[in-house]
């Protein structure tokens, strides 16, 4: 069972699922309103950081959105502000970042990272306990962020040793060839139902 991550935990809504199957729960989310969410749904279910995970440790600015509406879409929340420029006007948050390898956690089974266009930065910050610990690896890839999903997934699958899926409600997939059909960096209003891409290790 071991430990479980929820990068990019937002509201706690996946963690709260993990609690169930893994014997820690370790979630993270910078973006301070939805960590003191997280912190109260969470409680006695799992551990929750207000810590942005990436590829490099020290202090780095999170990006939140806001609509022409004023609507505050804390979903986009990103430390990539490549989408946020899309938006009339953004909050800037500042926050500490870590990598998942500084955490020095033993037994990693099962790491979530949904963080709006750099999970990439995320697996590469943790490398060391990818490879030891070969955990299964569930990233939002297919959400729009990513100008080219299929070669995020394949430069994942070639550098860490892993083979790429998407789960269906009655299989699970090749994640490549369906990634090269949908002729698009997103899922929406396709047949795939999940934006998220499971890896695991061969």
């Amino acid at each position: 069972r071991g430990v479980a991550l929820d990068i990019g935990a937002n509201q706690g809504f996946f963690a709260y699922a993990l609690a169930e199957v893994a014997d820690r729960v370790l979630a993270y989310e910078p973006n301070p309103d939805y960590a003191l969410f997280s912190r109260i749904m969470l409680r006695g279910k799992a551990e929750v950081h207000k810590l942005a995970i990436s590829n490099t440790s020290g202090r780095g600015t999170f990006h939140v959105p806001i609509s022409k509406e004023g609507t505050v879409l804390h979903l986009a929340g990103s430390l990539d502000d490549t989408h946020t420029k899309l938006f009339p006007k953004v909050r800037h948050y500042d926050v500490q970042l870590r990598t998942i390898d500084e955490l020095g956690l033993a037994d990693v089974r099962f790491i979530k990272a949904d963080v709006e266009g750099t999970e990439r930065e995320v697996l590469d910050g943790g490398r060391a306990t990818i490879m030891r610990d070969r955990p299964a690896i569930v990233l939002e890839l297919l959400s729009g962020t990513h100008a080219d999903p299929g070669a995020v997934t394949a430069g994942i699958c070639q550098d860490f040793g892993y083979e790429a899926f998407l789960v269906t409600r009655e299989s699970k997939v090749p994640a490549l060839p369906a990634i090269a059909s949908l002729g698009s960096n997103s899922t929406y209003n396709t047949q795939y139902e999940t934006r998220n891409v499971l890896f695991v290790a061969k």
